[in-house]
């Protein structure tokens, strides 16, 4: 650790930059391959069981743990060197892997806008209304909860929760005014926050919607126009009962079919890494825990062998435990010093012809970051966002939610509008205006389902406490 402080600090202070820049990039590289190589090895094995085990994993999911197979066999059975196609067959199945998990998601956001609504309507069509309930005192416990702590940041998360359960009661102009208030926030900021936080509300109402919502997954399409063709205000038990239970076994496959993409990226990115830091794969050969790692790739790979995949990886994995940690630990070393480095000597970086590296290495810091979905392309800093550019998306994104709006059915609305609550800043300036909101919308509830839903829920969220 400490010769890589020592690096860093030489290279700030400009001492021998034609011998310490490249080293310290090519002991970075080496840093990223040793580190995912050992990583991947874990998180293979892994995957590779459940596969072994015959769980809820798709064909497509296979077929792209099969690509994957044939690739890490040709590296680490075959030797073979790390090729532009090989690089560009990994970078294809990540982006169909990210295109899946955008669907998934989208399937995730549109079912919780149909889940809330016949949350509000199971008492009333399966007889179970609260009958003894009272709205003010549901109100002041409520209110108690959100306040019971004297710290802003757990006052707002809780408000933001509350918010998500409460009846919706407003008009569409207040609610477009709630969406004005919060795009002004941006105002001055940096254009890249605000259009990550309209694109976030646009996706979580299903105003945009990803390629292949309608076919990648037929059966997922075909429950989400069930419940959005669905007859909320005249629905029997019968007809409750049909779209729970097709709500709740398309959110079980999506649990499913989340769980193994999201290994299979780590994966994919693990592999990517070491693809593109092959040329240092001789030099970490040297680490028994390297060459484990690789040990276990390959039993994984090969099955020709007699005995279980346990039995035969067993003794390669004594060889990697608690390593992870160390070489992650030397890996933030690196990375803290980076970016001042590739940034504050981008100069020298391009006169020493290292610039191609220097990107390289910008990949591989989100290859290995916790963003398993983050672009790996070069994106240009968009500037600050003035009052042209809010007014400009505040007309197009009010104008997306109308158009939305005048399609759906009251409860649709209702519920969208709930949804996204939970996921913009509070618009209440002081505790009397949240005491006065919850009054009028719990105490002018008069839909009992609805409020012995919501007496339900926000119980279930207090206990949790």
């Amino acid at each position: 650790m400490g010769d890589i402080k020592k690096l860093a600090g030489d290279i700030q202070r400009d001492k021998d930059l034609d011998k310490n820049l490249p080293l310290f990039m090519d002991n970075m590289e080496q840093q990223y391959n040793y580190y995912s190589a050992v990583k991947l090895s874990m998180n293979y094995y892994t995957i590779r069981e459940m596969m072994d085990e015959g769980g809820k994993t798709s064909e497509a999911a296979k077929e792209y743990f099969m690509e994957l197979n044939s690739i890490l066999g040709k590296c680490f059975i075959e030797s073979h060197k790390a090729s532009d196609e090989m690089l560009a067959d990994v970078s294809n199945i990540r982006k169909d892997i990210e295109r899946r998990m955008q669907v998934l998601t989208s399937f995730t956001d549109g079912y919780e806008i149909y889940e809330y609504i016949l949350n509000r309507l199971e008492a009333g069509v399966k007889g179970t209304i609260n009958e003894g309930l009272s709205p003010e005192q549901l109100s002041a416990k409520t209110f108690n909860y959100i306040f019971s702590e004297n710290d802003a940041v757990v006052v707002n998360s809780k408000l933001q929760l509350v918010m998500s359960q409460l009846p919706v009661r407003m008009t569409k102009n207040k609610f477009y005014d709630i969406v004005t208030n919060t795009l002004e926030l941006y105002k001055g900021g940096n254009k890249k926050a605000l259009n990550d936080f309209v694109d976030m509300l646009r996706k979580a109402a299903l105003l945009d919607k990803p390629s292949g919502f309608c076919d990648i997954y037929p059966h997922l399409f075909e429950t989400y126009e069930q419940l959005r063709g669905a007859d909320y205000k005249n629905m029997t038990a019968a007809q409750y009962d049909i779209l729970t239970d097709r709500l709740f076994s398309a959110a079980e496959f999506i649990e499913d079919e989340s769980t193994i993409y999201i290994l299979l990226q780590e994966i994919v990115n693990d592999i990517y890494a070491v693809l593109l830091t092959d040329d240092m794969r001789d030099k970490n050969l040297e680490k028994p825990a390297y060459k484990a790692g690789i040990n276990i790739i390959s039993v994984c790979i090969d099955d020709s062998e007699t005995g279980s995949l346990a039995e035969r990886a067993m003794d390669y994995f004594v060889s990697i435990e608690g390593v992870q940690e160390d070489i992650y630990e030397n890996l933030m070393l690196y990375e803290a010093a980076s970016e001042d480095i590739l940034t504050g000597k981008a100069e020298k970086i391009d006169e020493l012809g290292l610039k191609e590296q220097s990107d390289k290495i910008r990949i591989l810091q989100k290859l290995v970051s916790t963003s398993l979905f983050a672009s790996l392309d070069e994106e240009a800093e968009p500037g600050d966002a003035d009052t042209e550019d809010i007014a400009s998306i505040r007309k197009s994104l009010i104008g997306e939610f109308a158009a939305c709006f005048s399609q759906n059915q009251m409860p649709v609305n209702r519920s969208i509008m709930s949804k996204l609550f939970s996921a913009m800043p509070i618009f209440f300036n002081t505790q009397q205006e949240i005491k006065d909101y919850l009054d009028y919308v719990l105490c002018g509830c008069s839909d009992k389902s609805e409020l012995t839903a919501c007496n339900k829920l926000l119980c279930e969220l207090m206990e949790k406490e």
